[in-house]
């Protein structure tokens, strides 16, 4: 299977870290799995990936888009002779794959990943939104299968006119994420805080996407009605300079942290707090819960499905005013009784999730849609989807 992607490791999001487990799974289960990702430096390290140029996108150095020419792409999957194309991202590099696997006849697949079209309002570009939503619905009809992290992206999407959509929902590492970790005090102490002071974490990028202008207007009213709560704040991104600027002293502020030192970070929390409005899943909440934190968000998106209101967290309306979040983290700040059953019970759902399951259902999709061969019905002109 020749897997292709606009995202991967190193860079930090909840795309790549999802596609580096379904590689893990799939190698783990015999198969054989090419990855053709932007070049960031590094060394290929499997026989048959292959890194095409990129370049930072000049608004988002984090960000790197893969630039034409392709044809040395298309050259490696020719070499290669995948059963099947997976397409995670749908920009040039993952519109030059699908256009080559129609031209091959190889079966393909997509995933849906980004609400790119909600990310132009936050960009002040929102006319672009209905032409962004038009080649996404274009793109993703052209594959045999478009899977979704969630149930409320799926309806979404269906109401846009997006067809053959199938749940693949995300997993967590509930060894890796729990709330027992032994480094969390030590966190705790670095920061000079004692293991009885109320720490409020958000783990994510820092960009306006994610609505953290909207988080920090409700940690500072947070801050200023209990002095004592502390506020940890896990993530980089272009955001995190005004951040920084708004909540200065009162916000400890720890860049981007990976793996078991992340896992640190999440268990030396409390509570949970998310405001963003345009996840298609959500991991960092799933990880939070599996870190036995109950989770504040807003009741949109992917989010919703994860957080079970008053049973794992508290969802606030799309519509509610920082004021209202902020109210809602010191409902549970103040009440440590039932933010512990909280904690308990969303770790209890956590440890149901697991990466394996998730991925093998993918897996057997896949079988599916190799066995029903390439054909896509539909125009395979984007003119003709305008």
């Amino acid at each position: 299977m020749t897997l292709v992607t606009e995202t991967f490791a190193p860079q930090i999001n909840g795309v790549s870290r999802a596609l580096e487990q379904l590689r893990r799974h799939l190698i783990g289960r015999g198969d054989v799995v090419q990855l053709i990702q932007p070049d960031y430096g590094g060394p290929i390290d499997r026989e048959h990936d292959h890194h095409t140029r990129a370049i930072p996108l000049p608004f988002y150095r984090d960000l790197y888009l893969p630039v034409p020419p392709f044809h040395r792409v298309h050259q490696a999957i020719d070499a290669f002779r995948p059963d099947l194309i997976h397409i995670a991202t749908p920009a040039l590099l993952g519109l030059s794959a699908l256009r080559h696997a129609r031209r091959r006849a190889i079966p393909a697949v997509s995933s849906f990943h980004t609400n790119f079209d909600q990310y132009a309002a936050c960009y002040g570009v929102g006319w672009t939104a209905g032409a962004i939503r038009r080649y996404l619905r274009w793109f993703h009809n052209q594959t045999l299968e478009t899977h979704v992290p969630s149930i409320a992206a799926m309806e979404r999407l269906e109401r846009l006119g997006f067809k053959r959509l199938a749940l693949w929902p995300r997993g967590v590492d509930s060894a890796l994420f729990r709330p027992d970790r032994r480094n969390r005090f030590a966190i705790r102490r670095a920061f000079g805080w004692s293991p009885d002071d109320l720490v409020i974490t958000h783990v994510g990028r820092l960009a306006r996407e994610k609505n953290v202008g909207f988080l920090a207007s409700a940690l500072r009213i947070v801050a200023a009605s209990r002095p004592g709560v502390r506020l940890l704040l896990v993530g980089d991104g272009p955001s995190r300079g005004e951040m920084e600027k708004r909540l200065g002293s009162l916000a400890r502020f720890v860049g981007c942290r990976i793996g078991e030192d992340l896992a640190d970070h999440y268990a030396a929390g409390d509570l949970f707090a998310f405001a963003s409005r345009t996840e298609t899943f959500g991991n960092v909440a799933l990880e939070a819960m599996a870190s036995g934190l109950p989770v504040v968000a807003v009741r949109a998106g992917g989010v919703a499905d994860i957080v079970d209101h008053g049973a794992t967290g508290l969802l606030v309306e799309p519509d509610a005013s920082p004021r209202t979040f902020a109210e809602t983290l010191v409902r549970l700040a103040d009440d440590a009784e039932e933010r512990r059953a909280m904690g308990r019970t969303a770790r209890g759902f956590a440890e149901s999730q697991s990466w394996s399951a998730v991925m093998e259902d993918l897996r057997s999709s896949y079988s599916r849609v190799v066995l029903s061969g390439p054909a896509v019905p539909g125009p395979s002109k984007f003119s003709n989807a305008w």
